[in-house]
């Protein structure tokens, strides 16, 4: 099994994967950041349309992150800090920095990534973010985010199709997961 692009120590079927394949959602803003900078590596556009935040979704296309990006080859995700983003949150900031090489030039991608949720989704947007690109070895001098833990579950997520964990019986998406 292959280790999922985002850094953390999983398979990415059973990481970043579920997500991108539409069998989970992210609890977090964290989770969600994770799953779009393997998206990026993996090439799964779609993924990044759907998880754009309503108003900015209906002016982007699969096209547009096909044909925005040119040749880069993603190298290395750093999360650097979060502040809210939690489950019972409707609002988060997750910084990072992500490693990649444009045309033989390594350079990094320094954001403080804006998320919200819809829907009870999380969702990104772009609008709200604030990026920097760096050549190798520059620093910004920006003030990095609270830092804090990734979240970590002590079981394992809830699939959509997975029965229910309040007993009712139903799938957990016609249930709790709506």
């Amino acid at each position: 099994m292959k280790d999922c692009p985002c850094g953390l120590d999983s398979p990415y079927t059973d990481c970043c994967g579920r997500l991108i394949r539409g069998s989970g959602y992210a609890d977090t803003a964290e989770d969600l950041m994770r799953a779009r900078y393997s998206a990026f590596v993996q090439k799964e556009w779609k993924f990044l349309v759907n998880t754009l935040c309503a108003e900015e979704r209906e002016d982007k296309t699969v096209k547009d992150f096909e044909e925005g990006l040119g040749p880069v080859m993603w190298n290395q995700l750093e999360i650097h800090g979060t502040r809210r983003g939690g489950q019972g949150d409707d609002a988060g900031t997750v910084e990072f920095v992500a490693q990649y090489t444009e045309e033989g030039v390594e350079k990094s991608l320094h954001e403080t990534a804006s998320f919200l949720k819809e829907n009870g989704r999380w969702v990104y947007s772009e609008a709200r973010s604030k990026s920097h690109v760096h050549a190798a070895g520059q620093e910004c001098g920006h003030e990095p985010a609270e830092s804090k833990k990734p979240f970590v579950r002590d079981q394992p997520k809830v699939g959509r199709n997975d029965p229910c964990t309040c007993g009712s019986g139903k799938k957990f998406k016609k249930c709790c997961g709506k």
